[in-house]
């Protein structure tokens, strides 16, 4: 395998960003034709059936590789800009959970192919920490843990030896590859609309449009407001580390604030238990609850919990919510208007 397919592939890597870099690709030089594919990428965030077709780049011969290469690599840069500038966490979601299953696809295609070289690179690129030995790779217990992946996570490993973590098989390392990197991906930074071209700031809301007003279910509940020593396991941790002064991840930070504005604590209610947050930011966090309520986000069910690393056990539900519809019988689901 060249290196254009694997820049192809794995578009998120250093390889990729360190090639945009020596070209000099400039958000102001960004063409209709890049703009057109993102717009093509977004919608199939939503059509899972058709991954495989997309996925699909070995009909491309080398020269068509080099010749597309500056316009397709230029995508995944542009819709991580695209989404900071919206900042809906579900349509992240999307986007991160997308590449995830493609991060998937094409490094088990490399398995195949006995690319032993380009999977080595592929893993240094997304977990330095990951290295192998004469029995096969492992990453150390406490790097393990600084990445935060998620309590049930932490648990599925039992292989530990002499402070390492040994992956069992392909798979297993795959998996942890792949979780590693969705979380690296779902990663925000700030955004100014003043310092970008005006032709991205109006792609965004065309996507908005498209995407964020059309493509995402919106379903919420009526539930009386529970105590919170009554919240589902999940977001009880999530409460506590926060009470507590905890740091949470970003989309820890997001569910948290879902789940109370969805059982009925106000604005300025949330707003002050993020303030026990080491890395409090009253503008910041003042913005990002308003648009939770406004938006009227629903709470997550616990398969997309789960695959954020916030569920901690299986509580036999597939929605969080249904516990508290267990202890009150008042969850009403109704459909936003």
């Amino acid at each position: 395998m060249d290196d254009y397919d694997y820049l192809l592939k794995y578009p998120f890597s250093k390889a990729s960003m360190e090639y945009i870099d020596s070209k000099g690709l400039l958000l102001s030089d960004i063409s209709p034709i890049v703009l057109e594919k993102t717009d093509l990428l977004f919608s199939r965030l939503f059509e899972p059936e058709s991954y495989a077709s997309f996925f699909s780049i070995d009909s491309l011969k080398i020269s068509d590789r080099k010749a597309e290469l500056d316009t397709e690599l230029l995508v995944y840069p542009v819709s991580k800009i695209i989404l900071n500038i919206l900042n809906n966490v579900p349509l992240f979601q999307a986007f991160a959970s997308y590449h995830q299953k493609r991060f998937v696809y094409f490094i088990g295609l490399d398995y195949k192919a006995r690319a032993y070289d380009s999977i080595e690179r592929l893993i240094k690129d997304i977990c330095p920490s990951v290295t192998q030995d004469r029995s096969g790779f492992f990453i150390p217990l406490a790097s393990l843990l600084a990445l935060e992946l998620g309590e049930e996570y932490k648990l599925q490993y039992t292989n530990l030896e002499h402070g390492n973590i040994y992956f069992q098989n392909k798979e297993q390392l795959v998996e942890f590859l792949s979780i590693v990197l969705k979380k690296r991906i779902l990663r925000t930074t700030e955004v100014s609309k003043k310092e970008l071209p005006k032709s991205l700031v109006s792609f965004s809301e065309v996507i908005r449009k498209k995407y964020v007003s059309t493509r995402l279910p919106a379903v919420t509940y009526t539930i009386a407001r529970p105590k919170d020593t009554e919240f589902p396991p999940c977001f009880d941790k999530l409460y506590n580390d926060m009470l507590s002064g905890r740091k949470l991840s970003h989309i820890g930070n997001y569910h948290l604030a879902v789940f109370l504005s969805n059982i009925g604590y106000s604005y300025q209610e949330i707003l002050d238990i993020y303030r026990n947050l080491p890395n409090f930011d009253e503008r910041i966090s003042s913005y990002q609850i308003r648009n939770i309520m406004e938006k009227k986000y629903s709470v997550a069910n616990c398969e997309t919990l789960r695959s954020n690393g916030l569920c901690i056990m299986d509580c036999k539900v597939k929605h969080p919510l249904q516990l508290l519809r267990k202890k009150e019988s008042v969850l009403k689901p109704s459909k936003d208007k």
